[in-house]
């Protein structure tokens, strides 16, 4: 069990919590890459797969590819959570370190054109966020 204050460095200024996200470190996704590429080499699926079925991609290179997101240390993984600088580049972050606030809802602002990204790909965050607030 997570305790609270651990917790806390893991909420996202947007309001997500990289302890929930597969990219957080590389876990679940680093995982089921793993567990793939296991599969593929215990079955030989890499050997016998090109002689039944005709494939349109390289499968080498897919097989680079598993070897890149099964190593947590490599993939491309969120090192840090958000508020340490982890994760893809946002204008949220940056607004909220210089506004000195820990999430984005405590903004007399919120919502605004820096949340909209979000919103687009989550809609639910807004309601999740107005609940908090």
């Amino acid at each position: 069990m997570i305790d609270i204050n651990e917790a806390k460095k893991l909420v996202t200024y947007c309001g997500g919590f990289c302890g929930a996200c597969g990219m957080y470190k590389g876990r679940i996704w680093a995982m089921v890459a793993q567990d793939f590429k296991e599969i593929i080499e215990v079955t030989g699926f890499a050997e016998w797969v090109p002689k039944f079925e005709k494939i349109d991609f390289n499968f080498s290179d897919f097989l680079k590819g598993l070897e890149y997101f099964a190593n947590e240390r490599t993939g491309p993984y969120c090192k840090f959570p958000c508020k340490e600088g982890g994760g893809a580049p946002c204008k949220v972050r940056p607004c909220a370190k210089e506004r000195g606030i820990e999430i984005c809802f405590e903004c007399k602002d919120f919502p605004c054109e820096h949340f909209a990204w979000i919103l687009k790909n989550h809609p639910d965050k807004l309601e999740d966020c107005e609940r908090f607030k």
